[in-house]
């Protein structure tokens, strides 16, 4: 079964690079002198190129639903091919080999750590402020250039070693686990209703989709991950709620060395990621079961290609690729306001760039990307200052949480109790260990610090000014809940995230079965039924939700974002705004009464039905 997956991962792999043989060697374990780094280059016609994204979803453009293949955006967009060649030559030069993405936007450089760093003349510097590899290439290719992601020197200043190669920090996910578990002794539908799929489907008019007869059939949905996982866990879940456990649809692709991959699954550092990628396929799977899935597995950790570079790569391969019309992810690496500060080559700034040229890529080729905002209210990282996580593109659709009505006692008997859909920020309930660890779950929301207000937001009511509630304190690196919180009134600038949202609060959570492999530090092997939130699950209900769409539609959805803010607008808008006030806040930011935009939940619930007709569904 490993010999037959690998196989079909390269064969994939091969699809979404120019002369795709190249990347034979990574899918192995990679020589521990070998390195991978990744290389955003400038779009021609750039102004050009973000018309076209957003001519592909204006009704009254001659472009509407003319989607670009790769090979267009290469044509259009992307470099040509004596431009590629010179990158080529240069690097070959050193030893190095180079890879090229379909669109002519993307390479990958691989080969030997020391080559690599003569080829940038890299040179890493630490002070107080930074840790930062500089590099500079020849200026016919520097000049071509958004970033370089993934270099890292293991010389500071010169001539003083790093002291750790190995990055110790990981991906990071979105999803919060209960101590609760699910009853698996209810039937198919009604263990569905509680934990599964028909949660979902019911609260936010999936079921009428079904109704219409919309499975997804002939749709692929993409999934992001960090981290392996047991197909078989999947298969045990579908059938759990009643879905047809017909895992032969669920194709896994290695964006990466497959031994640091696989390896990480036997690792503690491992299991975290491992329940967010199976949570992920699942819910996926099953709201969509007619549906493919191709799961873009890079490296959690690994010498070969940093964290950094590993994300970007899994969605520039899937774009470049070409054959999914949706994309979730609920995994992050890389903050807006805090540096990862490891000695990477690429700024905050050029790393966020980096996302909007391969998700501008997306939008002309009718792709629609969905991520997960976030769990921790409006601060990603800990911090007095508010921050989000990256990327925050304008190009993606950001998907918040909220809390539906539940009622339930906690095991110190307090009663706990929520009568209407809210955002999702959780200050209620909590134990007295919880709260003294200073740390608190709410739907990620506010205002991007990188990327402007995009058009279609501008002129919404609520975008760009806000009701905030001050719930919390920051001091000796967590948080405390103020006793006498003040309400504040503001406005705002930057991209306003997230743009919808749903039920993500693990107090009215999803069930997740996974299975655990035994770790050296002694951790047993586990089979685990869990109960967990967060809005790693909202992510991909809604990209399966759009599969289900698409399965109905004449040509793909594409560019979410400009249609849906237009949608809501409109007299019969399939949005519900959760604009109280009262008791809805994601830790900070709470509703604005009467505005369509409120940033704990963007527009907020979607009636899927009534979406599905205003994007063209019959």
């Amino acid at each position: 079964m490993k010999q037959k997956g690998l196989r079909l991962a390269l064969a994939a792999v091969g699809g979404a690079l120019i002369g795709g043989g190249v990347f034979v060697a990574t899918a192995q374990s990679a020589q521990a002198d070998q390195i991978s780094v990744s290389l955003v280059l400038k779009p021609h016609n750039a102004a050009e190129m973000a018309q076209a994204a957003y001519a592909t979803v204006d009704p009254t453009s001659p472009n509407y639903h003319h989607y670009l293949s790769a090979g267009d955006v290469a044509t259009q967009f992307g470099h040509t091919t004596s431009e590629i060649q010179q990158f080529k030559d240069y690097f070959s030069k050193y030893k190095l080999r180079t890879s090229v993405y379909h669109g002519n936007l993307y390479l990958r450089i691989k080969g030997n750590y020391n080559s690599m760093m003569k080829a940038f003349k890299a040179t890493r510097t630490a002070t107080a402020k930074s840790d930062r590899t500089s590099y500079k290439l020849p200026g016919n290719l520097q000049d071509q250039l958004v970033a370089v992601v993934g270099l890292t020197s293991k010389d500071i200043n010169g001539g003083k070693k790093h002291q750790a190669t190995k990055k110790k920090s990981h991906l990071k996910t979105h999803v919060e686990k209960t101590s609760d578990t699910p009853n698996t002794g209810l039937s198919n539908k009604a263990f569905s209703e509680a934990y599964g799929v028909a949660k979902f489907a019911d609260r936010y008019q999936v079921n009428k989709l079904y109704d219409r007869g919309l499975t997804g059939t002939n749709q692929q949905i993409g999934i992001i991950s960090g981290s392996d996982f047991n197909v078989s866990d999947v298969s045990k879940y579908l059938e759990q709620v009643g879905v047809t456990p017909n895992v032969s649809r669920i194709q896994k692709q290695y964006i990466g060395p497959k031994k640091d991959i696989t390896n990480l699954m036997s690792s503690p550092t491992g299991r975290p990621m491992q329940f967010e990628t199976t949570l992920d396929v699942d819910q996926a799977a099953s709201v969509a079961p007619n549906a493919g899935v191709q799961v873009y597995i890079v490296p959690g950790m690994s010498n070969y290609v940093t964290n950094e570079a590993a994300m970007l790569n899994g969605f520039a391969y899937a774009i470049a690729d070409n054959k999914v019309r949706q994309i979730s992810t609920s995994y992050a690496y890389g903050n807006e306001l805090i540096p990862d500060d490891q000695g990477e080559s690429e700024t905050i700034t050029s790393y966020n760039n980096a996302y909007n040229v391969i998700f501008q890529q997306a939008a002309v080729e009718g792709i629609t990307i969905f991520n997960a905002s976030g769990d921790s209210g409006p601060y990603m990282e800990p911090s007095a200052k508010q921050n989000l996580s990256i990327p925050t593109s304008e190009y993606q659709v950001e998907v918040g949480g909220t809390t539906i009505p539940f009622q339930k006692i906690t095991t110190d008997g307090q009663l706990v109790q929520n009568d209407q859909e809210r955002a999702w920020g959780k200050l209620s309930g909590l134990t007295k260990a919880q709260i003294k660890q200073g740390i608190f779950s709410g739907s990620t929301g506010g205002f991007s610090r990188l990327n402007p207000t995009p058009k279609y937001q501008l002129g919404v009511p609520g975008v760009n000014t806000f009701n905030a509630i001050q719930h919390l304190t920051f001091k000796d690196d967590k948080y405390t809940i103020n006793k006498n919180p003040k309400m504040i009134s503001g406005t705002g600038s930057g991209r306003n995230v997230p743009d919808v949202a749903g039920n993500a609060d693990a107090d009215t959570g999803y069930a997740v079965y996974v299975s655990y492999t035994k770790t050296p530090n002694g951790d047993d092997a586990s089979k685990t039924w869990s109960v967990a939130g967060g809005t790693s699950f909202v992510a991909p209900q809604m990209a399966a939700v759009n599969a289900l769409m698409n399965s109905g539609l004449n040509a793909p959805i594409g560019f979410w974002n400009p249609q849906i803010y237009k949608f809501a607008q409109s007299s019969d808008s399939p949005f519900t705004p959760l604009d109280s006030i009262t008791n809805n806040d994601n830790l900070y930011y709470t509703g604005q009464p009467g505005k369509l935009y409120n940033q704990a939940t963007g527009l907020g619930t979607i009636n899927f039905d009534k979406l599905y007709s205003n994007f063209g569904g019959k």
